[in-house]
């Protein structure tokens, strides 16, 4: 188990309002995150499905990095429409990952990956119900990073009924509570571990924590 300190959620600015059809509308902002570039955030998303790092004595999936205590698993649904292995504009990337008492799984299409945001599209029975847009910046103290969230869809007529139903079933205030909560904390690990897997990056993605020399 790697044993790193959680950030204090209470150090995130966040917000969670109900617009006036019913949809969500989330936001967090982190504090800076000392080392990190959004150069190396656009990389980390985009090999996060496909690298495996060894630590504690095994090889594990990287995604296992982004939280030591509640994790999942992610995996590539459609390959980018660049190519390329990893996420991509285009690609469908799919999820399974829990939080407190919660499970949530999904898939999302990506709508942008780049050095200043990466932006999917999630999806229920091939509707999109709403985006999620990761924006990246810099600043003295390191890259800063605010996550917009959205759920929900802006239909006429049975909108508010839809998004009255996915509040009801599937993003409970508690659920969303525990989803601000586990983001803020993976988030705020990334400079414990993000600046030493960048300057390993391989074509194989594999690659050695111990290397980080902590």
């Amino acid at each position: 188990r790697v044993r790193w300190p959680l950030r204090d959620v209470r150090g995130a600015l966040t917000s969670h309002t109900i617009l006036p059809d019913g949809r969500i509308h989330l936001r967090i902002e982190h504090r800076p995150l000392p080392g990190v570039t959004p150069g190396m955030l656009a990389w980390w998303y985009r090999v996060l499905p496909i690298s495996r790092v060894e630590f504690d004595g095994a090889v594990r999936p990287m995604y296992h990095l982004f939280h030591p205590y509640e994790h999942g698993r992610i995996w590539i649904e459609r390959p980018a429409a660049d190519g390329r292995p990893g996420v991509g504009a285009g690609g469908v990337v799919a999820r399974y990952e829990w939080f407190g008492p919660y499970d949530s799984k999904g898939a999302a299409r990506v709508i942008e990956l780049s050095p200043r945001r990466f932006v999917t599209r999630p999806a229920i029975a091939g509707f999109a119900i709403g985006e999620i847009r990761h924006e990246w910046g810099r600043s003295p103290q390191g890259a800063t990073y605010a996550v917009e969230t959205t759920l929900g869809v802006d239909w006429p007529i049975v909108g508010p009924w839809v998004n009255a139903l996915l509040r009801r079933r599937i993003f409970s205030e508690g659920m969303l509570r525990e989803w601000q909560r586990h983001q803020v904390e993976e988030v705020g690990l990334l400079p414990h571990f993000l600046p030493a897997l960048h300057a390993q990056r391989n074509d194989s993605n594999l690659y050695d924590l111990e290397k980080q020399g902590t």
